[in-house]
């Protein structure tokens, strides 16, 4: 039997399940990993779509990837896995940009971007496996 515990967005509006009514849960703890289900560029109080440039999406996904981790029990520090998905590879450089200023290259996570397509028009989505 595998250990798994489903651990509570920290409000309502990072909830995928309620919020957008996905099938899924927001974060998976099993031992000491937690899985993230992609996170993304929603208000995290309402769950509202937050559309707009990368730039801004990428911050918003990097804030509510901070209070996910927070409420269960972890950090941006103790992040060792990043699945990343942008819209368009063009955008690879502007993404890095944001990404530096949340994870130092000291501490840098494994990490992979990939350019596709991504639900309802956003621009960014972050897919993370973290440490407790």
């Amino acid at each position: 039997m595998i250990d798994r515990t489903i651990i509570p967005a920290p409000t309502r509006g990072l909830d995928l399940k309620h919020s957008l009514g996905l099938p899924q849960s927001t974060v998976v703890k099993s031992g000491d990993l937690l899985f993230l289900s992609g996170v993304l560029a929603v208000h995290p109080g309402t769950g509202e779509r937050m559309h707009g440039t990368l730039t801004s999406e990428a911050h918003q996904c990097l804030q509510n990837l901070s209070m996910i981790l927070g409420r269960a029990g972890s950090s941006l520090e103790k992040v060792v896995r990043v699945h990343a998905m942008i819209y368009s590879r063009i955008e690879y450089d502007v993404f890095n940009s944001v990404y530096r200023q949340y994870f130092t290259p000291a501490q840098a996570p494994a990490r992979t971007v990939w350019s596709v397509g991504i639900l309802y028009g956003l621009k960014v989505q972050l897919d993370v496996i973290a440490t407790v």
